[in-house]
């Protein structure tokens, strides 16, 4: 399923690059990762780098993935932590995906879109089926308007949900929306 998911979300993004974003410099690393390719990925993105840091945690009852971001604005500067912005819910440094047994119950995918550079998540609740929740976020520098808060960050672009009666996984459901913002 992991890796129909992943050639999806590869071709859709080779079209998207190849289609190039309006006024937008392009995006050079990888067109799409998902949480199970493990290791650092990079992108150039708002002239600097956004450095993308997969994990794994396992033991005999857990099994889950992290996702880790920072950005570098120039060769051999900081490091910066680029949190996940869910606006009231607060920030993440580092974001967990969830599995219960063979379940995954929290998945996500980062997509090089255009100019730039998404998170799409896609999660329900612990021993429930579903609703299943999608949020994407969009890489974003502070601007004059997030003089408080980080120099760059996800900010939240686009919250929905899947009922419980579409009968989805979260692997299916996330598949879904990067193929259906393909098409777009």
């Amino acid at each position: 399923m992991t890796q129909t998911l992943f050639k999806i979300l590869l071709a859709a993004c080779v079209a998207l690059a190849s289609l190039g974003g309006a006024g937008a410099a392009p995006v050079t690393g990888k067109p799409g990762v998902s949480s199970d390719q493990q290791g650092l990925h990079q992108w150039q993105v708002l002239n600097g780098k956004l450095i993308l840091i997969n994990g794994s945690y396992q033991d005999v009852l857990v099994y889950k993935r992290s996702l880790t971001f920072y950005f570098e604005d120039k060769p051999g500067a900081e490091w910066l932590h680029v949190p996940i912005d869910d606006g009231a819910a607060g920030r993440e440094f580092t974001w967990f995906s969830i599995s219960q047994g063979e379940k995954t119950v929290a998945d996500a995918a980062v997509v090089a879109r255009g100019g730039g550079i998404e998170l799409v998540i896609a999660e329900t609740k612990p021993y429930a089926p579903a609703p299943i929740a999608v949020r994407r976020y969009r890489l974003t520098e502070a601007g004059a308007n997030d003089t408080d808060g980080p120099a760059y960050f996800f900010k939240k672009i686009s919250a929905t949900a899947y009922p419980t009666r579409a009968g989805l996984t979260v692997e299916q459901v996330l598949e879904k929306e990067i193929a259906a913002k393909s098409r777009k």
